[in-house]
């Protein structure tokens, strides 16, 4: 806890030109970035920083804040001269981080100790001791013949436009969402940890459907218009067939959702076809469901055995397609979500894949 408070972890410090590292083989300068949100990130760091000192690394820590979430801290980071540097956090922190490091091409290693860990999970770390000695390792090697295991991490862009009528543009790496998934990421807060996902899952379940209209091509349509085209849709929700570059216009649903991992919330695979660096999104659409408490009741128990069976496609409220490109416009505000983190109320998200990579370092298989 003492290292927390020095000048080599500020809580918005700025790195000094005379801290700069001269690094060679032996003497590795790595950056660390940790948010301080979850007590297991500063057991982990305690864990983390002798093993440092015995690999020989010259490491300087920059801590999160509200304020600044941790593309500052990268940046600071790199013009100090990090080789490499190591992310203590969860998906958000990654997030935040991961498009000032993709743009470096700076390796980074990822120490889970946020609530879901989507990412690290879905590269194999299996727990934060698991990842220290992993990175541990690597620098060791790093430092005997430069050898580095690194896998690709396409980083993925968001636009979206939030109740008030402003435009946003971020990016994202996994996940993205608008509707009842987003609904359960906004009400997790109401519990601590993975408790709260599920008390908020749990509330979404019975949430209403909205009218939605998707349009999977790269230059689109005017968003009036597929409004439009959604508002003539009957209430029944029949869909089109979607086609490469054709709007696709529905009826009510309960979410939709892109993914670029199997399993976004637990160990059930949602979305079998999606692949962590993969080119293509796995766009999910789910709904509409009955009106009816207990025949709602009753899909969601049928969805359930269709993901533990591994065929959730085989639902049908369970609606699959791939695609590079969508955008989801809604006819009043819903609940949106990157990576499992609340964006607010949104009239229309756009997502895309993006053209930088993450370079992290992943177990062999």
């Amino acid at each position: 806890m003492d290292e927390l408070n020095t000048t080599r972890t500020p809580l918005a410090g700025r790195v000094a030109e005379t801290d700069r590292p001269g690094s060679t083989p032996q003497n590795i300068a790595v950056g660390i970035i940790l948010n301080p949100k979850h007590p297991a990130t500063l057991r982990a760091y305690a864990e983390l920083v002798p093993e440092l000192r015995n690999a020989g690394a010259h490491y300087r820590s920059m801590t999160t804040t509200v304020e600044r979430s941790g593309r500052w801290q990268a940046e600071q980071l790199i013009s100090w001269g990090a080789d490499t540097v190591i992310i203590l956090g969860g998906d958000g922190t990654i997030r935040a981080t991961a498009p000032v490091l993709a743009e470096a091409g700076t390796p980074t290693f990822l120490i889970p100790t946020g609530t879901a860990n989507v990412l690290s999970r879905h590269i194999g770390l299996r727990s934060s001791r698991h990842a220290i000695d992993l990175c541990v390792r690597t620098l060791l090697s790093i430092s005997r013949d430069g050898q580095m295991n690194l896998c690709g991490i396409p980083i993925n862009i968001a636009e979206f436009q939030t109740a008030d009528g402003r435009r946003h543009r971020t990016d994202f790496i996994s996940l993205a969402g608008i509707g009842g998934d987003a609904r359960a990421v906004a009400h997790h807060r109401s519990a601590p940890g993975l408790l709260g996902y599920a008390w908020g899952a749990a509330r979404a379940l019975f949430a209403a459907d909205f009218t939605a209209s998707t349009a999977d091509s790269a230059s689109m349509r005017d968003t009036a218009s597929i409004r439009d085209a959604a508002s003539m849709r009957d209430a029944a929700g029949m869909r089109d067939t979607a086609r490469a570059g054709e709007a696709t216009a529905s009826g009510p649903v309960w979410s939709v959702m892109v993914s670029k991992v199997a399993r976004p919330a637990g160990p059930i695979a949602v979305f079998p076809e999606a692949r962590i660096g993969a080119q293509t999104f796995s766009m999910l659409t789910v709904g509409p469901f009955p009106r009816s408490p207990i025949e709602r009741c009753r899909a969601w128990a049928e969805i359930a055995a269709a993901c533990l069976r591994g065929r959730p496609d085989a639902h049908r409220l369970m609606d699959y397609r791939s695609t590079t490109v969508t955008t989801v416009a809604v006819e009043s505000p819903v609940p949106a979500q990157l990576d499992g983190d609340f964006i607010g109320d949104c009239l229309e998200l756009r997502v895309s894949t993006g053209e930088k990579t993450l370079l992290v370092s992943a177990p062999t298989a």
